[in-house]
């Protein structure tokens, strides 16, 4: 698909997947982290802030211009990292995972849809697992187009498949990227290994973030970032110099085509700086 078809299918579905976007070996440096910062950290298995933890390992994959020229595509040049996170689900025996879902929800930032209407997310999640999505390893589990429809479930229906559901057997280094207001949910881990989950979550640049972005680590890759006058980066690291014109422009133009002259603004300005030097 092109990237106006896949936006196309993206605001009805709700998600869209990109294929083989990460090769092996960097996924295995990511096992490879996992492991370390879990024999680190007394067996933990979920790790935010990774990005201060191992910057060099993760700040490629934030920045990977597959996903964010499509997560801008969708969102315009607001993008800012809410959090990167690196996890592991232990498996379960096969019986207790049977008939079983993980849990629905919608992700962070979103709300309940009142109209069928399609309406730019508040954050955005590019998720990638580290090893092919079996039915033991567990299926990602989403409800086509519930971005867009008043769907509501009982507490006690969020652990049982649903009428609607499509599982998606993603493969390794493959990346779904989610709308916040998508009904989804994992599958239990039956496979008897670590089922491997990767998380670049986007959201808007005037949330907050979850990660602090405060750490030393963080902070030097903001400061090559305005060294650079990269805009772009600037803003996944929460510094959005443009944020005050950009969110009070009249909004008499179409959203989108206002979003790509203000990238191209900011490509320019990495140009323009390279003359310069």
């Amino acid at each position: 698909m092109t990237t106006d078809e896949r936006f196309e299918a993206y605001k009805t579905n709700g998600f869209t997947v990109f294929e083989k976007v990460f090769a092996e070996p960097q996924m295995h440096l990511w096992r490879e982290k996992h492991r370390q910062l879990s024999a680190e950290n007394n067996g933990q298995t979920w790790f935010g802030n990774t990005l201060e933890l191992a910057p060099d390992l993760m700040w490629p994959a934030v920045t990977h211009p597959t996903i964010l020229e499509f997560v801008e595509k969708v969102m315009g040049p607001f993008v800012q990292l809410d959090n990167l996170t690196l996890a592991a689900f232990s498996s379960i025996e096969p019986e207790k995972g049977k008939g079983r879902v993980s849990g629905w929800h919608r992700d962070r930032w979103a709300h309940v849809p009142y109209t069928d209407a399609y309406h730019r997310p508040n954050a955005i999640n590019a998720i990638s697992y580290l090893q092919d999505l079996t039915d033991a390893f567990g299926p990602l589990r989403v409800i086509v187009g519930s971005h867009r429809t008043p769907l509501t479930m009982a507490d006690a229906a969020r652990a049982k498949p649903h009428s609607d559901e499509t599982l998606i057997h993603m493969k390794a280094g493959d990346v779904v990227i989610t709308h916040n207001g998508l009904v989804h949910s994992g599958t239990p881990n039956t496979s008897g290994q670590l089922r491997y989950f990767f998380s670049i979550y986007y959201n808007l640049t005037w949330l907050k973030h979850t990660d602090h972005h405060s750490g030393p680590h963080t902070q030097k890759l903001l400061a090559e970032a305005k060294a650079a006058n990269n805009h772009q980066q600037m803003r996944l690291l929460g510094v959005d110099e443009q944020l005050q014109p950009r969110c009070n422009s009249g909004f008499l133009c179409a959203d989108e085509e206002r979003w790509e002259e203000w990238a191209a603004a900011d490509r320019g300005a990495i140009l323009r700086l390279g003359a310069k030097l």
